[in-house]
């Protein structure tokens, strides 16, 4: 009987985003047959066991990898699967999350609710924190204003008091125009900037909205308000760091470059739920909008419901979001496109329907044009592939 891999997972557990990666492992394991694995309790930062670079394993999965724990790593010989994300890439086969398109996903959460005044609150020198702000720029780049960010470092904040670090954001958000919409870099970020607001007696999300990345689902709801968030798609960065990993120790060649990984979507809280548009009848068309656009309507059914002249319709639309209705009614089609090639396995004529199109065809041609990819090869390249678990013997 074939032994099992000795795999070590050095994964942290104590928050969201590690143990959504455990759990993507875990799933992939139960579906392809077990490995004799090492994992511990461990914390964000913590270093690798002593032990680890002496061990007689076959491949490790590694959070925490620094460049020269890359380096004695490979010198070791052992199939690894690096998952940092505050280097960047560090000669090992490497699969992340698209920080770019986190930030991009934030920052058109924020413009799709009517703010056109934008700012980025994140962590000096850390890479990840970095790439969210590209991905906010290119974002509102031609549709908003970026302002000024804030940054401070990462580890500064066990370093000197949270007054002192939320003062220093009270005192940046004084200077911003409002209404105002800020990207925090992770959840953790999310609540420095909430709390500024409420020292200040700023109306969340009233005068400033936030939004945060991680979805740490009680940490959000700890927030005042509760806090809308970004969610990357953690597990599945799990699932397929496994199967790479399996490949590499079966002797098959490592990817030449880093697999990224899109975002799954934005959880919707009290932090954003609003649209900060000052035009009460754009403010209800674009409501009208997203609430009816999957039902097929089109730019005449919005003029029907509301007391609006086409022409009026469609100034206030590109004054506050920066496109026509017919656009909007097209975004919002495509994103229940998006959710439903995720979360279900229907065929595409059922996704059309839903979505409220009358042809699938169309929806297809869309779909490409907006996309880059066909709906099926989005919906095979974007979810977790399903692997038959095998039977029983």
């Amino acid at each position: 009987m074939k032994s099992r891999p000795n795999v070590a997972l050095i994964v942290e557990t104590s928050v969201v985003y590690g143990r959504q990666i455990l759990h993507g492992i875990s799933r992939y394991m139960r579906a392809r047959g077990g490995w004799s694995v090492f994992l511990d309790e461990r914390e964000l930062l913590a270093p690798p066991p002593d032990w680890l670079l002496d061990w007689d394993g076959d491949g490790v999965i590694c959070r925490p990898t620094t460049p020269a724990l890359a380096e004695r790593l490979r010198a070791r010989g052992l199939a690894v699967v690096d998952l940092n994300d505050r280097y960047g890439n560090l000669g090992a086969p490497r699969i992340r999350s698209d920080m770019r398109a986190i930030g991009r996903m934030a920052a058109e959460h924020l413009l799709e609710r009517g703010f056109r005044h934008i700012a980025f609150c994140g962590f000096r020198g850390e890479v990840w924190s970095q790439e969210r702000f590209l991905g906010v720029e290119a974002a509102v780049l031609g549709r908003g204003e970026l302002h000024e960010s804030f940054e401070s470092p990462f580890e500064g904040l066990r370093e000197h008091r949270w007054q002192e670090e939320r003062d220093k954001i009270a005192e940046w958000l004084r200077g911003l125009p409002r209404p105002l919409g800020v990207v925090a870099c992770n959840d953790v970020r999310g609540h420095h900037v909430l709390d500024a607001c409420r020292v200040l007696g700023l109306a969340a999300p009233e005068e400033v909205a936030v939004i945060g990345v991680d979805n740490a689902e009680t940490f959000c709801d700890l927030c005042d308000p509760p806090l809308s968030s970004v969610v990357p798609d953690a597990e599945r960065v799990g699932f397929e760091a496994a199967a790479l990993l399996d490949r590499l120790m079966a002797g098959d060649a490592p990817p030449d470059e880093d697999r990224l990984l899109s975002p799954i979507g934005v959880v919707t809280r009290q932090s954003t739920d609003i649209m900060a548009v000052d035009d009460p009848a754009i403010a209800r068309a674009i409501h009208f909008i997203r609430r009816e656009a999957c039902s097929g309507i089109g730019v005449d059914d919005v003029l029907a419901a509301l007391p609006v002249s086409r022409s009026a319709l469609e100034r206030g639309f590109r004054r506050h979001l920066g496109h026509s209705p017919h656009e909007e009614i097209r975004r919002v089609r495509l994103k229940r496109v998006q959710q439903l090639l995720r979360e279900t396995d229907w065929p595409l004529e059922r996704i059309a329907e839903a979505a409220g199109y009358e042809y699938p065809e169309y929806m297809m041609v869309q779909f490409k044009r907006e996309l880059g990819k066909t709906p099926t090869e989005w919906r095979r390249g974007d979810s977790i592939p399903e692997i038959p678990i095998p039977p029983t013997r």
